[in-house]
């Protein structure tokens, strides 16, 4: 059953709304740093930061109204208005991971069509503040948009660039990229909604569905690690996430 139209229009609007932000914030930067530099050096950079502070200007009244649509939507559900927020920070994380999780998995692939198809709308993560490296992701999905499914994972770095005796090989030689191996930590919880519409969407049972999730939602979590660890990804290298049938 889809979720309801109010609920929709809301998550919608938490989405705007969150983008408007994203764009605000950036502009903002931007022209901070043009208008530094145009007092350093040529006109160039004055103009630059002239017109990328009327776009900031811009984007300040957008964002007003988009925060005050978002504020009505929460009021309407009953929610608080940061449940909203968080969803449409959510969408904007997905859009920013969604091509690097591409890379690392097959093209065409049930996992490759989940990220790419209609049904999976967001995803975030909460680290265990208890456990190093563990977490757990939450992968938004259009059928109950503000229950997202909840994916448990733990992550180990297997640190890179020993020789063979364990001994340093000194300042000459470049050390090897720690590599990031990661793996599910528990059954993942929350899906069956989301899972119900990726099996319609993929043409395929519910089971390959689930795990084309659990795949896709690994991909997005390796991609937001090693983003996070300023950490290039090998597609070729990678043999975590598994076999999945085009």
């Amino acid at each position: 059953m889809p979720a309801p139209r109010s609920v929709v229009q809301a998550v919608q609007a938490a989405i705007l709304a969150s983008a408007h932000l994203a764009a605000f914030e950036h502009v903002s930067a931007a022209a901070t740093a043009c208008q530094r530099l145009g007092q350093l050096t040529s006109g160039r950079w004055r103009s630059a930061g002239r017109e990328l502070g009327e776009l900031e200007d811009d984007l300040q009244t957008a964002l007003s109204s988009a925060a005050e649509a978002l504020s009505s939507r929460a009021s309407e559900l009953g929610l608080p208005e940061e449940a909203l927020w968080t969803v449409g920070d959510a969408a904007g994380t997905f859009d920013l991971l969604r091509e690097a999780a591409l890379e690392a998995l097959e093209e065409g692939g049930r996992p490759a069509r989940v990220l790419s198809g209609e049904a999976l709308y967001g995803v975030s993560f909460v680290e265990d503040p208890d456990v190093p490296d563990r977490g757990t992701t939450l992968l938004f999905g259009w059928p109950e948009p503000l229950s997202p499914a909840t994916w448990p994972w733990q992550a180990n770095w297997v640190a890179g660039g020993d020789s063979d005796d364990g001994q340093d090989r000194g300042d000459d030689d470049d050390d090897e990229d720690d590599e990031l191996d990661l793996f599910e930590a528990g059954e993942m919880e929350g899906d069956e909604a989301l899972v119900a519409e990726l099996a319609d969407e993929l043409q395929c049972s519910r089971a390959d569905a689930r795990g084309a999730l659990r795949d896709a939602a690994l991909a997005l979590t390796r991609a937001s690690l090693l983003a996070s660890a300023g950490v290039v990804d090998d597609a070729d290298d990678d043999d975590d996430l598994g076999d999945e049938e085009s």
